[in-house]
């Protein structure tokens, strides 16, 4: 038995696959080397984790190219500056990945405008090899122009002359880091975690980006990233990315974007339109079920979720990110409601009252269960993803009122809009 591990992820110059060979051969004899880029951890009593091997494999390489390709200090030639706007009053934070994209789409107004055909409904993708089930119902990608490049198309030491060329011509940058060495985010010195960070400006002459993403005690924020933070940053997050962003492994996924705004679509939101989007929440469309995967759409997740409280399937998708974005969907279906009251007058007061309770219910709900789950600022630092074990009732009381308030105020707002 063993794990195989493919480094790809750096040029291996003439000699340097060979020597690594020798140094990690010496260093654990576990490890064997079939052909380059190849590396298997033969494993026959200790049962390991395909994440322990990456961590023999990574971490052997990483000592290595320390002595042998030591990092160097990024230098630039002008004191130019640039920085491009953002807005960090995201719609949603519940994943990083979305929070990115709309702090770069809602700078636009009529992108933003957009953005409200894409946040009234709810989905479970549910398949084993996922790391999160719960989201939005939307296709945010189709509104940005989006160019990836892959680790190896970057050279050691050069991250931030490629960063800086994306932000000259006007393109916004996203970019995995290792937040172990990044001195603004939670995990620094504690664990080596790599994820996605937005980068919107750069100065030469302070030899800083800067950046927005997951800062202090995990929020989304704007936070200063020096070139001396970023070149170790990107590079051993070139290594260790299987913990946190394994996803790079997948084709179409790319450690590095530029990231720009497609040309907007024509769109305001309507009374009528809204109407047929709570419709299509109370009254969704038939997702697939099978043993390995599984599609549910709109009010038919809560059947799933109520399912899993209960303790009634082996099926473990819930966490605290499944009420964190619960909370952001009715945040964004009660600010939908204000935004065609104001315009069209055509709900009253007294009913988008009542869907405000239930937002500030289902605010409830999250702070209940983060409570439950005991998460506290060290629990942050060291575990990303947090969840009750066990069937817990007052979270199931809870949640089975709330969904019941919802579904009753979103008929009476549906039979009022028509």
């Amino acid at each position: 038995m063993g794990h195989c591990i493919h480094i790809d992820e750096i040029v291996w110059e003439k000699t340097l696959w060979r020597k690594f060979c020798k140094y990690a051969g010496r260093r654990d004899k576990r490890l064997v080397f079939p052909e380059e880029p190849v590396v298997v951890v033969q494993d026959t009593d200790t049962m390991l984790s395909d994440f322990e091997a990456n961590v023999i494999v990574k971490k052997a390489l990483s000592d290595f190219l320390d002595k042998k390709k030591p990092l160097k200090r990024y230098y630039s030639d002008d004191d130019q500056k640039c920085k491009l706007t953002i807005n960090t009053q995201v719609y949603a934070d519940t994943y990083l990945f979305l929070s990115l994209r709309l702090a770069i789409l809602q700078t636009d107004e009529q992108a933003t405008s957009e953005i409200d055909k894409h946040l009234l409904n709810i989905v479970l993708n549910y398949n084993q090899n996922y790391w999160h089930y719960y989201d939005f119902e939307e296709r945010l990608a189709d509104m940005l122009l989006t160019e990836g490049i892959k680790y190896k198309d970057i050279p050691v030491n050069e991250i931030c002359g490629f960063i800086i060329q994306g932000l000259r011509s006007g393109k916004y940058v996203s970019v995995h880091l290792d937040e172990y060495y990044m001195d603004r985010k939670e995990s620094q010195g504690e664990i080596h975690l790599v994820r996605e960070n937005l980068i919107y400006g750069y100065n030469n002459e302070k030899r800083e980006f800067y950046a927005f993403g997951f800062g202090q005690r995990e929020k989304t924020q704007t936070f200063i990233v020096t070139y001396d933070e970023m070149i170790p940053a990107f590079e051993k997050g070139r290594l260790f990315f299987f913990h946190g962003a394994g996803y790079l492994s997948m084709d179409g996924c790319y450690p590095l974007n530029y990231i720009q705004l497609a040309t907007p679509k024509s769109f305001v939101l309507t009374g009528e339109y809204l109407r047929e989007r709570i419709s299509d929440f109370l009254n969704p469309k038939e997702g697939t079920v099978t043993p390995d995967d599984m599609q549910v759409y709109g009010a038919e997740v809560y059947d799933m979720i109520l399912e899993e409280l209960k303790g009634e399937t082996t099926r473990e998708t819930i966490d605290y990110r499944t009420f964190h974005l619960l909370w952001e969907h009715k945040k964004n279906v009660y600010r939908c409601l204000k935004e065609v009251q104001q315009r069209e007058g055509i709900i009253s007061e007294e009913l988008v009252a009542k869907y405000q309770k239930v937002v500030n219910g289902f605010q409830g709900l999250r702070i209940v269960y983060m409570k439950e789950a005991g998460i506290t600022e060290r629990l942050i630092r060291t575990k990303k993803v947090h969840k009750i074990c066990g069937l817990n009732e007052r979270i199931l009381e809870i949640f089975q009122r709330e969904v019941e308030r919802e579904k009753a105020v979103l008929q009476e707002i549906v039979i009022e809009l028509r």
